[in-house]
């Protein structure tokens, strides 16, 4: 399909209603959409990428500092892993990717970054690695999900996919295991992905925990680590699955052609619009 073609897909497919787009470029790399509405005060643009990815991870107390220094330089040395960064540079579009600390509520300690590069992704790891632990309290899984969903719903990137890796020692505490799987629940009906990856350190049935309660969505998965000492090694399996490429049927072209773009588009919008009204 060459470009004229995607841009024409577009514009048909984000025109309708108040909603208006036009492509202010678009290549094999990325492509970035503007979107308002009939009002010369709202717009939004939004580049292209094949994934969305919330990196959510747990600071609670029962994560010494030991085992986060193990837990945070494994995602460091995922983004530095020469094999991860030729399956993303490989993506069109490449990925956007954020950092979230959580205990009993979350944070955004890296903020969205491009990755569609060697430089891009040493660059992300680098800011992993300088992020400093946010908390120590209780082990919040609902709450983290709740604000990677809207981290995914704000931010200023379209994907093919939007996932979020949750990796933890401990099962929900703060609210109540419904609370969870609601929290859970709504994610997956937005078209998110959860996928999880436990840490059996101090419970071996957690991954069972994780299956059941935590990840959700087309193509989830649990990638265990028996203990922190093994987290390196399952952040790096977790993260390459969850850059991989995906079948035809699902790229970012045949999302165009499904018109999910344009929702996304809307529902970004719609949640910018909401959060400058409080």
């Amino acid at each position: 399909m060459s470009r004229f073609q995607i841009r024409r897909k577009l514009r048909a497919i984000c025109s309708t209603g108040r909603l208006k787009t036009s492509v202010v470029s678009l290549g094999t790399a990325s492509a970035v959409l503007t979107l308002g509405v009939l009002s010369p005060l709202a717009s939004f643009a939004a580049t292209v990428v094949d994934t969305e990815l919330v990196l959510s991870v747990d600071v609670s107390g029962s994560v010494d500092n030991n085992e986060f220094n193990l837990q945070r330089q494994g995602y460091v040395n995922a983004f530095k892993n020469p094999s991860i960064q030729n399956q993303i540079a490989n993506l069109p579009g490449g990925i956007a990717a954020t950092l979230s600390y959580w205990s009993d509520n979350a944070v955004q300690s890296v903020p969205w970054t491009l990755i569609t590069n060697t430089a891009q992704a040493n660059a992300f790891a680098d800011a992993i690695a300088a992020a400093p632990r946010a908390s120590n309290d209780n082990t919040g899984i609902a709450n983290a999900i709740n604000f990677a969903q809207n981290l995914l719903d704000t931010n200023d990137f379209i994907g093919n996919r939007r996932v979020i890796d949750v990796s933890g020692d401990g099962s929900e505490n703060v609210s109540s295991l419904n609370a969870l799987r609601a929290a859970r629940d709504n994610a997956v009906n937005a078209g998110i992905i959860i996928n999880g990856l436990p840490i059996l350190n101090d419970d071996a049935d957690l991954g069972t925990y994780y299956s059941n309660n935590v990840i959700g969505g087309a193509g989830s998965f649990v990638t265990a680590a028996s203990n922190f000492s093994d987290v390196n090694g399952a952040v790096a399996q977790k993260i390459g699955r969850e850059v991989a490429p995906v079948p035809e049927p699902l790229t970012i072209l045949g999302s165009l052609a499904a018109g999910t773009i344009g929702v996304a588009l809307r529902r970004k919008y719609q949640q910018q619009k909401d959060n400058a009204k409080v």
